[in-house]
């Protein structure tokens, strides 16, 4: 049987273009297959490029079906003008070129409706795959590009924040960032009301696709705020998962572009993904949040180098990562303070802070140790949803040798 699979796999991918994902469903028979199985079967025949497997299985996990087993070989292949397969090589010669030849055996799914869902989900997941792999470099030259574009600035701007938010946008493009999509915005206004206007052709990415170039975005209070405030970057999350490598809220880096006159006239905008060395490197050596810190510290009026200083310290290398990035040292400040102040009592308390946008709410939960289970979270998860009318969720959990456990939840509310 499994001869015949792989056969009959190569078969399907016998012809096919360039740049062209064939993609079937099917729940195998007797007759048309010579077998039958317990599971529903996803078969993909694909150029050979980084994200397909897992962006794949995050799409077939989103229609709540599961994962049971995957074969993924990368084949070379020399096809003829037409697409056709010529030979099959043991290595990259004679024109052969590497295809990605995917099987998925899950859940078994009969229910038409959702079959074609699920092709739709998957065939829109490979075009998203695509046009990333396509632009990446492009992207992350973008932000090469953008770096320089931090000389100017509004006025009164602290100069050491500039080098930092240069450093780090050098910090993102060193493979610290996944590059999504890309677009270009300039701000316009219409009487009182003010717009942020996509430039038409400068999409890349997931960015790319030309209905986004039509897209204007009118600013609310909130944001007209953060035009105003006296820095560079906007670092948050959209309101959007991505269908790209893991299915997490986008990473939204937002540059802001000034003139000469240190006006705020656009925005290059990235969205994408942290990278793992991202989150596992320590704060204290990353750009810009090793500026945070700094400040925390002199907010605080605490010594590092003291027992109070130290325990600080601990508190920011084990803080969400994300957190880092995106709050305020206000914000971090007030938060990592009275998470200092709390000492390993046993008490139940919860941090909040809402995005300068205003579309989700960052809540951090400590839980006696002792008392916390599956259930407790679940329920807390359910209280806040409930008080914020969340409409989706993430939640991480820490627990470590302190007395408390943490859930840390981010919650969309629109």
């Amino acid at each position: 049987i499994m001869a015949r699979v792989a056969l009959d796999h190569l078969e399907f991918g016998a012809k096919r273009r360039p740049g062209q994902a064939l993609l079937r469903i099917f729940n195998a028979t007797e007759k048309e297959h010579g077998y039958v199985s317990a599971f529903t079967f996803i078969e993909m025949v694909n150029d050979d490029m980084p994200f397909l497997v897992d962006s794949v299985a995050a799409a077939i996990n989103r229609q709540n079906l599961s994962v049971q087993i995957t074969v993924h070989p990368i084949i070379s292949v020399v096809r003829d003008e037409d697409g056709n397969i010529k030979s099959i090589s043991s290595a990259k010669k004679n024109g052969a070129v590497s295809e990605s030849f995917i099987r998925f055996a899950i859940t078994r799914e009969t229910d038409p409706q959702q079959l074609k869902l699920l092709q739709k989900e998957i065939t829109k997941v490979l075009s998203d795959v695509r046009v990333t792999v396509r632009d990446w470099g492009a992207m992350r030259q973008r932000m090469r590009e953008t770096r320089d574009l931090l000389e100017n600035g509004p006025k009164g701007a602290d100069p050491l924040l500039r080098t930092e938010s240069q450093a780090l946008l050098d910090w993102m493009a060193d493979d610290h960032f996944t590059f999504l999509g890309y677009r270009e915005y300039k701000l316009g206004k219409r009487g009182k009301r003010t717009f942020l206007n996509a430039v038409k052709g400068t999409g890349l990415g997931v960015l790319s696709r030309p209905e986004g170039d039509r897209k204007s975005i009118e600013l609310t209070p909130a944001m007209q705020r953060l035009t105003r405030s006296r820095d560079w970057l906007i670092l948050t999350k959209a309101n959007s998962r991505s269908t790209v490598h893991r299915a997490a809220f986008l990473d939204y880096v937002g540059v802001k572009i000034y003139n000469d006159k240190g006006a705020v006239i656009g925005e290059r905008r990235f969205i994408g993904l942290l990278t793992s060395i991202a989150y596992s490197e320590s704060p204290t050596n990353i750009p810009l949040l090793r500026h945070k810190v700094q400040r925390i510290f002199e907010r605080a009026e605490v010594d590092v180098s003291r027992h109070r200083g130290k325990a600080l310290l601990h508190i920011i290398e084990t803080y969400p990562r994300e957190e880092l990035f995106q709050s305020s040292v206000q914000d971090l400040t007030r938060t990592t303070i009275g998470i200092l102040n709390l000492q390993d009592r046993q008490r139940v308390k919860l941090f909040l802070r809402r995005d300068p946008f205003q579309r989700f709410f960052s809540c951090l939960v400590f839980v006696p140790r002792d008392k916390y289970t599956t259930a407790i979270r679940r329920k807390i998860e359910a209280l806040l949803i409930d008080a914020f009318g969340g409409i989706s969720a993430d939640s991480a959990v820490q627990i470590s040798e302190s007395a408390l456990a943490r859930v840390h939840l981010s919650l969309i509310h629109i």
